[in-house]
């Protein structure tokens, strides 16, 4: 029964990542960091995976960016 609810964790937070790797890898990236700005396809193919698994450290920096103003 426990390794079952430790899947349905796992499973649970797997989904959220991809969810919000889909989202981030075409919109977020470019807003945490300048050097993604214009970046390819390709790129964004082989962040992906590493999105889902750091999903909750990426958004709390892309909700804090989104804070910020950038003045230049």
């Amino acid at each position: 029964m426990s390794a079952e609810i430790f899947l349905v964790l796992i499973s649970s937070y797997l989904l959220a990542g991809f969810l919000f790797a889909l989202v981030f890898v075409v919109k977020g990236v470019d807003k945490i960091d300048d050097a993604a700005i214009g970046s390819s396809v390709g790129f964004r193919i082989i962040i992906f995976p590493g999105t889902m698994v750091l999903w909750p450290l990426l958004l709390t920096k892309w909700l804090k960016s989104s804070k910020t103003v950038h003045h230049d």
